[in-house]
């Protein structure tokens, strides 16, 4: 027959589950050296909702903006796009910075290196200049057979029978 209630009960109970709003439990999860502060909203299966991370800028300004997109250290970019489980720590972020310095240091002496190693005169010269003048040694082959201007050889066959 008919379920306990019927669908006036169903309807009303929806309506109040949707006005009377359990809050979702949201912790504050870290910040970072920028002052932009990162949150969580733990799943709650039982009343479908998912889990949901984001950032809150250092200015509140311009947060408002909806073209605003604040910076985000990578380690912190990774734990909001879910590629991470757990927000980095503050050792690990130092590391990569670390190691980030170490690169820009190795890159630097290399420069230094190959900019000495160069000759003085081919510094000045731009890459198509180097690479035109005198490494075409050999021209492209030449056959008689073929025209090499559309409608030359008739013109030379004309010259010739004159």
């Amino acid at each position: 027959m008919s379920r306990s209630g019927g669908i006036i009960a169903r309807i009303w109970h929806g309506l109040q589950k949707s006005l009377t709003r359990e809050s979702q439990v949201v912790k504050m999860v870290g910040e970072d050296h920028l002052g932009n502060k990162y949150f969580e909203k733990l799943a709650d299966p039982a009343r479908n909702r998912r889990a949901s991370r984001w950032v809150e800028p250092r200015d509140a300004r311009q947060s408002d903006d909806p073209t605003f997109i604040p910076e985000v250290p990578m380690e912190w970019e990774a734990w909001l796009r879910k590629r991470r489980n757990n927000p980095p720590t503050q050792e690990e972020i130092d590391m990569n910075y670390a190691i980030g310095l170490r690169t820009q240091m190795y890159a630097k002496e290399l420069e230094e290196k190959m900019n000495s190693s160069r000759e003085p005169a081919a510094t000045n010269k731009s890459y198509t200049e180097t690479i035109t003048q005198g490494h075409f040694t050999s021209e492209f082959p030449k056959y008689e057979d073929y025209e090499q201007t559309p409608g030359e050889s008739q013109t030379r066959k004309k010259h010739q029978e004159k």
